[in-house]
This record gives C-alpha cells, structure tokens and sequence, in this order.
C-alpha cells in the first residue's frame, strides 16, 4: 500500500472527529482512566508552538476539595458574567438558550467533573508590545498554548470523552494561581472539565466558511 492511499485510509476518521467536535457540558461522574489522561495529554504536547519552545503545562484538579474549591468560584463567576442572561423561560427552545442552559448546567456541576483539566502557558510579552510598556506580569504565550488545547479536545472526542473549553477561571485568576500554587511565570489559559458524556457527539451547526472567505483584500470573492 503506499503512502498516499494510506494516508487517504485515515482520512474519514480525522474529519469524522473535527466534524462532531462540540463541546459537551454535561458530564458523568464516572472516573477517567489514567492511562486515557496520560493520551489525551501527550497529544496535546504534540502541538506545534512558537520557536518550539512547548511552553505549557498542566494541572489536573482531581481530588474532591481541589474540585469544590474551583466548582464554587466557577459558579459565582458565571452568575456575575452572564446575570440575568440565565433567566431563560421553559419554552425558549433557541439554540442560543439550550447554549445557555448546559453552560449553566456545568457551572452547577463542576465540581462534580471526574477531571478537570487546567492548560497553563509560560508567561511572554507579544512581540507587539514594546520593551518600555512591559510592566507587570506578561500574558501567558496563548498562540503557542492554543494548538495544545485544540489537540486535547481532539483526542478526548477520539477516545469518547466529553470535554468543553472555559474561560470564566480568568474572574478568579489570582486567587486560583494562589491556591493551586503555581508559579508566577505561568498563567492559566483554560480549563476544561473531562469525563465521559452524559448526551451524545454529533455533527456540529457552524457557519458556511465561503460567507467568511476573502481573497487578496476584505470584501474580495
């Protein structure tokens, strides 16, 4: 067989699993094999990154006490975030309100997430900001992070795990890096809850890429 054809032979399965990679936001409370969190994480160190410098690590909130002491602030987080936005009526049906529902239906129950997943990037000043207004702490480097975390919920979906990608931890930042430890020259980038699914994958609703496709200026078909 040669290379190509082989190539094309795994094809199918690639796409199968970008096509139906949603988040999944309601999760079981059965435990996650270590051995599947230790695939899930060496896919996501096979990401690329800027200059090769992989500049991510890890932290993974399993114990009961680490989890309720994330699961409580994530709630309130969401509570302040979003406010009255959570006041949905029983016959909004919307795509936007079952949205709105299962995020919710997460932050109630983060806590109850087998693993939750914390992706931390080593802090690094853009190239864009200027030496002279480089005061503080830097961002972390989230164009050398990202591609670690699309990698990780890709190999979740290839393993049947449900996963999501959050942000909120960011309302709580300093207090979570106090509390977790971690260094100053690190910030987390996401969290993402792990476990198995409590609904089912399937294909992703997403906009025609042709309506949002330039060439040569904005504007050009």
């Amino acid at each position: 067989m040669s290379e190509h054809s082989s190539s094309n032979d795994h094809e199918p399965k690639l796409f199968e699993t970008i096509h139906t990679l949603r988040a999944m936001r309601r999760l079981k409370p059965d435990p996650v094999p270590p051995e599947l969190l230790k695939k899930v994480l060496a896919a996501g160190v096979c990401a690329p990154s800027g200059q090769n410098t992989q500049p991510w690590a890890f932290v993974v909130l399993r114990s009961a006490e680490t989890k309720l002491f994330f699961g409580t602030r994530y709630l309130s987080a969401m509570r302040k975030a979003f406010g009255d936005r959570l006041r949905l009526s029983a016959d909004d049906l919307s795509a936007n309100a079952r949205t709105l529902r299962a995020a919710y239906h997460l932050a109630e129950h983060m806590h109850e997430a087998p693993l939750i997943l914390l992706v931390c990037g080593r802090r690094d000043w853009p190239f864009a900001v200027p030496a002279e207004k480089r005061v503080g702490k830097a961002p972390p480097s989230y164009g050398s992070v990202y591609p670690c975390v699309q990698n990780i919920l890709l190999a979740c979906r290839g393993l049947g795990l449900a996963a999501s990608l959050t942000t909120l931890h960011q309302l709580f930042d300093d207090e979570l890096c106090a509390q977790l430890e971690i260094p100053a020259e690190y910030g987390i980038v996401s969290a993402i809850p792990i476990g198995y699914p409590a609904g089912k994958f399937g294909p992703v609703s997403r906009q025609d890429p042709v309506s949002v496709t330039y060439f040569d200026r904005w504007g050009a078909l």
